[in-house]
């Protein structure tokens, strides 16, 4: 069961377009996706809803940032934490320490200091007249990463860091 916020926005549709690309053909099905229209109390009570009308999901995706900590609450307060697999998108402190705890699988993280950084060398090489570096297509892209339990120390560490933290 998938959860998001505006499931007609841009990102939203290709998130979940993604999700469904890359499952076609396995054993895993993408039941339903829940909106809440970025209404974080009706985020948590659409993952209590799918908790009483369907006790057969086995796995919860939080498309936004905001659903997977919504999706781990519920289930924390259902008992059902680290019996439903959850994975999430984005550095939301409590989906990276749920990461840590391993009660969520892992989480798909932009890397926006990356963005920010590559875009201004890129526009700045433009501006001098340099257009060599863009694709044809014009499209660059920045990865995401995979934060799972293996590196979600090393990750925080690095975000903290450059959110001027300790």
């Amino acid at each position: 069961m998938g959860y998001v916020g505006l499931p007609g926005a841009d990102n939203a549709r290709e998130r979940i377009e993604g999700i469904k690309s890359a499952i076609a053909g396995t054993k895993i099905t993408l039941v339903d996706v829940r909106a809440d229209d970025i209404d974080q109390p009706r985020a948590k009570r659409n993952v209590e809803d799918t908790l009483t009308a369907d006790p057969s999901i086995n796995c919860m995706v939080g498309i936004y940032s905001y659903n997977t900590p919504q999706i781990y609450q519920a289930l924390k307060e259902a008992g059902k934490l680290g019996k439903i697999t959850i994975i999430g998108f984005d550095e939301d402190q409590v989906t990276l320490g749920g990461v840590k705890e391993g009660s969520i699988v892992g989480t798909v993280v932009q890397q926006p200091y990356e963005w920010g950084y590559q875009g201004m060398k890129d526009i700045a090489k433009y501006i001098e007249g340099d257009k060599s570096f863009v694709p044809a297509n014009g499209l660059m892209i920045i990865p995401t990463k995979i934060i799972d339990k293996s590196n979600v120390d090393d990750f925080w560490a690095e975000l903290k860091a450059r959110q001027g933290k300790k």
